[in-house]
């Protein structure tokens, strides 16, 4: 099942709505219709500390600013100030079809969780509005019933194959997904005991296998039929099944075995020097950053500077939200701004990064390009990332989280970055491994089943 499911995985990712979607399907900003500023609607969020998403968009004909506060969303008109708390069927159904003209949207039903929200990164929009697309894809785009913006889509290709691959790989069954120390203990109690027999199984193997006094007809293996094949792909293919399992076990981080690390409120305030967050723009310069292609402008501070971000989907400008000029983001200016963020701690060096390296690539995540790598002297040898064209905070890596990219990165994913740029390689490499597993597992289930029925 999970060798199988892994290179189904290969092909079909889970489903998400990821930020090159949803800036696809955005319409541009109409800037006449922006009669609220930055600054204005933090005052009707009244948030305590910095958010960590703070944009400007288009829902349907509107204006609104999206404003998430450590994954509480709230959404407020850039047309009138008005928080908006709930958003209806009919609301939603007006406000998706603006978004997809060409494709008749219809209610289909409003939900809690499903196969595809099961996680709990969607209960603050919950319940869900489902739609169905009738653009012959089977498309179904889920609304928040809180801010009225998408949050994930699904088409029908995707939904089968994920049957085939996500759900049974990652034993994502909503049953079992739903409640989070449940699944995990599931995870640790299959992928554990797995383990340790395809240890004990490799160990075996190895005793039993002669390369100098051969066995007869000079087989290095003492089996025939079933237990031969067995006894051979486990020789070739063991060592992965195992790296392979004990990679996914960790995943769960069983027993707090490997520890992340987390920016906090804290964190960000002292890096973008916010404090008790305000924005001060004008609504004429908030204008005048939206041009002919702006799908979003989104809003951040550098050493306590405000900064407009205006994104057209390509490329990003970056302004100076008092000036409307361009902001500068020169390194050493976001190398001081760094240096508070580890208290009691120094930085080490700095690194600019303009080209993947092994702990800095996209594979599953987009991760931008160029940034700063700043390495502080602190315990957990923090590596702060900084996307140099936006001056944000993009990353963070203690020494816990460098240690799991090596433990399941790449041992489960081998997602190093001269294979991902190598994508037929690197799918031929996995193919090849997996098939070995397959392999194993199945004449072990075979000879597993002979050996039962015979007692």
């Amino acid at each position: 099942m999970w060798f199988f499911s892994g290179l189904v995985m290969l092909y079909v990712p889970y489903p998400a709505w990821r930020d090159a979607e949803r800036l696809s399907a955005l319409p541009r900003l109409d800037a006449a219709k922006i009669n609220v500023t930055p600054g204005e609607a933090l005052a009707a969020v009244n948030l305590a500390r910095v958010p960590t998403v703070f944009r400007l968009e288009m829902w349907g004909d509107e204006p609104v600013y999206r404003i998430v506060d450590f994954g509480k969303p709230t959404s407020v008109s850039a047309l009138d100030g008005r928080l908006i708390a709930s958003v209806d069927t009919n609301a939603a159904a007006e406000r998706l079809q603006r978004i997809f003209p060409d494709s008749p949207v219809s209610h289909a039903r409003t939900i809690q969780q499903d196969q595809w929200t099961v996680s709990g990164l969607f209960s603050p929009h919950r319940p869900l509005h489902v739609f169905e697309l009738a653009d012959g894809l089977g498309t179904e785009i889920y609304v928040s019933s809180k801010t009225g913006e998408i949050v994930q889509n699904t088409t029908r290709s995707e939904r089968v194959w994920n049957w085939l691959g996500s759900v049974p790989h990652w034993i994502y069954f909503t049953v079992i997904r739903s409640d989070p120390p449940l699944w995990r203990q599931v995870i640790m109690w299959t992928a554990g005991p797995a383990a340790i027999g395809a240890v004990l199984g490799i160990w075996i193997g190895v005793l039993r296998m002669r390369l100098r006094k051969r066995y007869a007809s000079g087989r290095i293996t003492p089996y025939r039929g079933w237990m031969r094949w067995h006894h051979l792909s486990g020789l070739a293919g063991g060592v992965f099944v195992v790296t392979w399992l004990v990679s996914g076990w960790l995943s769960v981080s069983p027993l707090g075995l490997i520890g992340g690390l987390s920016i906090g409120p804290d964190d960000l305030a002292r890096y973008y020097g916010a404090g008790r967050p305000a924005f001060v723009a004008t609504l004429p310069t908030l204008r005048a950053a939206v041009d002919a292609d702006t799908k979003e402008l989104s809003f951040s501070w550098v050493e306590g500077a405000p900064i407009i971000i205006a994104d057209d989907g390509a490329a990003k400008r970056v302004l100076d939200a008092g000036s409307g000029e361009a902001a500068d983001l020169a390194e050493q200016r976001l190398k001081t701004a760094a240096a508070v963020v580890m208290p009691g701690a120094n930085i080490a060096s700095v690194q600019r990064l303009d080209a993947p390296d092994l702990y800095w690539f996209s594979h599953l995540a987009q991760r931008p390009l160029p940034v700063l790598r700043i390495m502080f002297d602190d315990p957990a040898s923090t590596w702060l990332m900084i996307d140099l064209t936006t001056g944000r905070i993009v990353g963070a890596l203690a020494h816990g989280d460098r240690v799991y990219r090596w433990l399941f990165g790449f041992v489960h994913q081998y997602d190093l970055p001269w294979l991902l740029e190598r994508p037929l390689l690197r799918q031929a490499l996995i193919w090849l491994l997996s098939m070995l597993g397959m392999a194993v597992s199945l004449t072990g289930v075979v000879l597993a089943y002979r050996m039962l029925r015979l007692r």
